[in-house]
């Protein structure tokens, strides 16, 4: 049976930790695939920060084209809103009944995850793959939700960071892949020039 890895996110934007993490746990998973979720409205998200979906879905498909066994799937925009993980989930396993599904997460999220819509049968139906975050420790054995853990490079990097130096103007180079550079410095030059 085909092993895919689900790597949900709002990826507001993308940046290559999401890229470097997913290389990473598609290898020492042993997935065959990993797919990116983006997240058209993610219920833990406030709105009016995100980049708007469908460029956000663009850039995520332009960014991980070159990649292998790594895809973009749209599945969540044509689902309700909110995205609610656990909806989607069951949304895969029904569409794709020969897949074997995973999640991919931060440990930040696994120390939230228990206020995710019915977390338990989530982790039950879609078990999770975590990876380390700075200031996230690796919890005690046994980890919550029987979550496996990896020790994957700890990338400091994080949208909002790179969101705040574009409003700043600062260099973003060695943050984001090089596919959408150009298009998130103009996207964001345009907001600023808005009134």
């Amino acid at each position: 049976m085909k092993k895919v890895g689900l790597y949900f996110g709002s990826f507001n934007p993308i940046h290559i930790g999401h890229i470097q993490v997913s290389e990473y746990i598609r290898v020492h998973g042993s997935f065959d695939e990993v797919w990116f979720v983006p997240s058209p409205l993610n219920p833990h998200k406030y709105q009016e920060t995100l980049i708007p979906s469908d460029i956000r879905l663009k850039w995520v498909q332009m960014s991980i084209e070159d990649l292998s066994h790594t895809y973009c799937v749209d599945d969540e925009f044509h689902l309700p809103r909110p995205s609610y993980t656990h909806k989607s989930v069951l949304h895969f396993k029904s569409k794709y009944p020969d897949i074997s599904f995973g999640m991919i997460m931060g440990a930040d999220n696994l120390y939230g995850f228990h206020k995710w819509q019915h977390a338990d049968e989530l982790a039950r139906i879609c078990p999770l793959h975590v990876y380390s975050r700075p200031g996230f420790e690796k919890p005690p054995s046994p980890i919550p939700f029987q979550a496996s853990w990896y020790d994957a490079p700890l990338i400091d990097i994080s949208a909002t960071e790179i969101r705040d130096l574009l409003y700043r103007e600062g260099s973003i180079n060695h943050l984001v892949p090089q596919a959408i550079l150009p298009e998130l410095i103009a996207f964001f030059q345009s907001v600023k020039a808005q009134p």
